[in-house]
């Protein structure tokens, strides 16, 4: 009876590690794919504003045409979320590049700044107030 319990023991116990290596590799895994997910930097509006001021970069509206048209932060340029290309951008890979969208709750400047990651630039941060914080911050629009 004692060879069947420990039989069984050593039975569970060897059925586990599957499953404990794939929950470790699984947490292993995640905080890279947060890194790679969010390894661009993040603005706030004030810094951006500041950027502005300084003339310290290049800013990407990824909103629709439409809503550019309507208004958008000063100096940005208006880029297709989705379709992000060197000709859009700086020459100089090193400038620093900012991404926005419609707010908190849109991602459209998450996936333009990975696809900038993508094309070699290093310095390339998202503003996550969005168009929608710029404006209820009373700041200065373009049209």
């Amino acid at each position: 009876m004692k060879k069947l319990v420990c039989s069984l023991a050593v039975a569970t116990a060897f059925a586990a590690i599957p499953s404990a290596v794939r929950a470790a590799d699984a947490a292993a895994a995640a905080p890279a794919a947060a890194e790679k997910k969010e390894a661009f930097g993040r603005l706030t509006i004030e810094e951006v504003d500041a950027m502005i001021a300084k003339k310290d970069g290049f800013i990407f509206d990824n909103n629709s045409k439409e809503s550019f048209a309507k208004g958008h932060v000063p100096t940005a340029k208006w880029v297709e979320f989705d379709e992000v290309k060197t000709t859009d951008l700086p020459a100089d890979k090193a400038a620093k590049l900012v991404f926005y969208c419609g707010g908190e709750k849109c991602h459209a400047c998450h996936k333009a700044a990975q696809m900038a990651l993508e094309l070699g630039y290093k310095n390339v941060y998202i503003m996550p107030a969005g168009i929608s914080g710029w404006e209820k911050a009373k700041k200065k629009l373009e049209a």
